[in-house]
Parts: structure tokens; sequence; C-alpha cells
């Protein structure tokens, strides 16, 4: 009875030992890396400085990135330039120009990270905005105008013949004077002859 057994344990043994393992887990995946985002403070820092300059230090922050992106051109230098040349509130501000500069930009393939593209974009519709704005008051004050213009030129036609009615009337009473004048002298002269008695006959 004892090789029987030996032989059965020997069995479970081996059959123990060809049993399949289970799998070992994989070591867990890292996580995807956050892409860096571009640092805007440099544009936004320039839109604040073109928005407090003083016109003599506007026109030269102007020429410097103008002169900056002769020297260089690259998308960054062609965004600031864009951002400085379209900024609001200077009297050098030409937001056509920088909208041109932003659609070509836009357009080409560069070097951009997303976060800037998107300030690009975002300016590029306001800029979008203003010129639309600025074309519809050219419009009015267009229309407006034409209408004073128009007015003037009826208020002037409506002196001119108030003046020249004007005229004519005086000329009439000036005539109609001339002719009770007339009148006048002869009502004397036939009334002098009335009262001058006739002379005696001898």
């Amino acid at each position: 009875m004892r090789f029987p057994i030996v032989l059965l344990a020997c069995a479970l043994s081996g059959c123990a030992t060809l049993a399949p393992t289970a799998p070992t887990p994989a070591p867990p995946l890292p996580p995807p890396a956050t892409p860096a985002v571009a640092d805007l403070s440099p544009y936004l820092d320039l839109l604040d400085e073109i928005a407090a300059a003083d016109p003599q230090r506007e026109a030269a922050l102007l020429a410097q990135l103008k002169d900056q992106l002769a020297q260089a051109p690259g998308s960054r230098a062609t965004l600031r330039h864009a951002l400085a040349l379209g900024a609001a509130g200077h009297a050098a501000s030409d937001p056509v120009e920088a909208r041109r500069l932003l659609q070509t930009l836009l357009a080409a393939p560069d070097d951009l990270d997303p976060a800037e593209r998107q300030l690009a974009a975002a300016m590029l519709r306001e800029y979008d905005a203003r010129v639309t704005l600025y074309a519809q008051l050219a419009r009015q004050r267009e229309e407006a105008e034409g209408r004073l213009a128009a007015a003037n030129e009826a208020h002037w036609k409506a002196m001119q013949s108030a003046a020249a009615e004007t005229a004519r009337l005086r000329r009439e009473l000036a005539q109609a004077e001339r002719k009770l004048q007339a009148i006048t002298e002869m009502e004397r002269e036939l009334l002098e002859q009335v009262e001058t008695p006739p002379p005696e006959q001898p």
C-alpha cells in the first residue's frame, strides 16, 4: 500500500508543479506628460506697456518692434508687432494692418505654441470686430455729412431765394414810392392852379 501512496503523492506533486502560474501584473503606465503652457506674460506686458505709454514712448516702442521684425523675422516677432500695432487706445493704432499680419501668421505653418496661437486667434477676432465697427462708423459719418451738405445747400438756396424775393419787393416798393411821389406832385400842382385867382380884367 505504501508504493501506490508514494506514486499518488508524486503525481499530485508533479501536477502542482506543472500547473500554470498566475500572470504577474504589468507595472502601471506613467501618467501622460502635461504639455507645457507657453508663458504669455511677455505679450500681456507688452499690451500694458503700449496702453500706458505717452505718444513719444509709443512711437519709439512701435519702431523698435518693427525693426526687430525686419532684422529677425519670425512668428513671435510678428505676433509681438501685430499685438502692439493693433492695440486700441493709442494714436498709431492700426487694426487693419494688425489683422493682416495675424491672418498671414495663422494661415502659414509656424513655431508658435498652442497658447500663443490661441492668443493670436483671439486678438484677430478683436481686430476683425474693430475694423467692422470702424467701417460702419465711417459709412454713418459719410451719410451724415451727405445729409448735412444737402441741408446746407437747401438752406443756401432758400436764403438766395429769400434774398431775391426781398430785392424784388424792394424794387416794387421803390417804384410804388416814385409813383406816389409823382401823384402827390400832380395833386399839389392842381391845388396850386385852383387856389391861384385868375388875373383881373382891365
